[in-house]
């Protein structure tokens, strides 16, 4: 099997080409399922997050889908070109994208360095793939061992004390622009998880107001009833409805919905700053599409940030973890190693196989032609010339054999592999 992940994040790509080709909770399954009816023998886990969107992809040896045709996949999804994604996308293949995996579910390749989050996405993503039946012998085996090498990380390097999220960042943005907060009103647009995560570090500063409003009015009550619970103060929900006319009243608004289009475009916005008095206004968007049109945040009053923007609020603080990183680079090493042996056993195993019935075959042949002219050989002489050629087949096998087994960590097995399925003609179903 060839494993690789094809993708792009916050590093190889701005937030305006990630936004054309996210998938959105409910797009997922959707894409899940016609990957599968077009690459029926491919396994696949897809990771759509506001910072990333991948594809996991493992196939047969001579299988498909090849690198392109799954970059031409995410195109004809999304109805969009994929040539002006030639320099945002990566590709990570074999080792190199079971290495960059467990990077991911341990956050080594998040904005955040150390943030949670990314564990329960990739947890999802995972979950996902079980549900629609696009994970199996190789991809399953590689999820969980990134998810257990992701909590051995988080329990044991300290890679997550102190660390900085998207919630305490948007603290971080608000303390610059409001000196005290008791007389504020938050409002968070989108219920899910991490709206609600965020939610609750702003909270923390203790504001006059919080509002809540989700696109599914229910989903809004339940967030605002369990953090009034939580917190010292009672969390409104409102109408999806009504939050643009809110805006004249609210302080700080993140949003964090999955629509495909802007919820806040300039127009809906153009009377609210007047309505305001001018006062100032925060304005977080961490939705991947944006939910905030751009031309928003020309206003004078009006301080616009989304999730690209944070990635400059968090790279200052990344010296202060480097001795945890190290250590996590350390258990990613080993694991990588430990998961490289196991599919190289998974894979070469079979062909080894091969090659000794391959041998042996030939040996029986020749010994069957042979016997029945060596008319004086007593059965101890047969007896001896079998030994023999089992032991001759045995010592030209060892030199393939070794080589197989010795070097695939480093990728040369899987060469020497392909050279000796071509040489004697090995077939898969040996």
């Amino acid at each position: 099997m060839r494993t690789f992940v094809v993708g792009c994040n916050h590093r190889s790509a701005p937030v305006e080409k990630r936004e054309k080709i996210a998938f959105g909770e409910a797009a997922v399954p959707t894409a899940l399922e016609s990957f599968k009816r077009q690459f029926p023998e491919a396994e696949v886990v897809l990771l759509s997050t506001c910072n990333r969107v991948e594809f996991y992809v493992s196939r047969p040896m001579h299988g498909r889908p090849r690198i392109d045709e799954t970059i031409a996949f995410i195109g004809e999804f999304h109805g969009i070109e994929m040539q002006e994604f030639a320099d945002a996308l990566y590709v990570h293949e074999d080792i190199q994208a079971v290495r960059h995996l467990l990077r991911v579910a341990s956050s080594l390749d998040s904005m955040v360095l150390g943030e949670s989050q990314i564990v329960g996405q990739t947890r999802d993503a995972y979950e996902a793939a079980r549900t629609a039946g696009t994970v199996g012998r190789q991809l399953g085996p590689l999820f969980q061992q990134a998810l257990a090498v992701a909590k051995t990380i988080h329990a044991t390097t300290g890679i997550a004390t102190g660390r900085l999220s998207v919630g305490s960042t948007a603290v971080d943005l608000a303390r610059q622009i409001f000196s005290h907060f008791a007389d504020k009103t938050v409002m968070m647009v989108g219920a899910g998880g991490m709206g609600e995560m965020t939610l609750t570090h702003l909270i923390e500063t203790k504001p006059q107001r919080v509002w809540v409003t989700n696109r599914t009015d229910a989903r809004a009550v339940e967030v605002a009833e369990r953090l009034s619970r939580q917190y010292p103060l009672a969390v409104e929900p409102i109408a999806f409805a009504d939050w643009v006319g809110r805006l004249a009243e609210a302080d700080i608004v993140v949003t964090c919905t999955g629509s495909r289009e802007p919820i806040l475009t300039a127009g809906a916005f153009a009377g609210i700053p007047a309505r305001r008095a001018y006062r100032p206004i925060l304005l977080i968007d961490i939705a991947l599409p944006r939910d905030v049109d751009a031309a928003v945040g020309r206003h004078d009053c009006v301080y616009l940030y989304n999730i690209d923007d944070l990635q400059a609020v968090t790279e200052t603080h990344l010296a202060q973890r480097k001795e945890a990183v190290a250590k996590c680079h350390e258990i990613i090493e080993a694991a990588v190693v430990e998961l490289a042996d196991r599919q190289s056993r998974e894979d070469i195993g079979p062909l080894i196989a091969a090659l000794e019935k391959h041998f042996r075959e030939i040996g029986r042949q020749e010994l069957e032609r042979i016997l029945p002219k060596l008319e004086n050989a007593s059965p101890h002489d047969r007896e001896l010339i079998e030994q023999m050629l089992h032991r001759v087949t045995g010592k030209l096998l060892h030199g393939p054999v070794s080589r197989l087994t010795g070097d695939s960590t480093a990728g040369a097995g899987r060469v020497y592999a392909e050279m000796l399925r071509a040489l004697f003609d090995l077939k898969a179903e040996e």
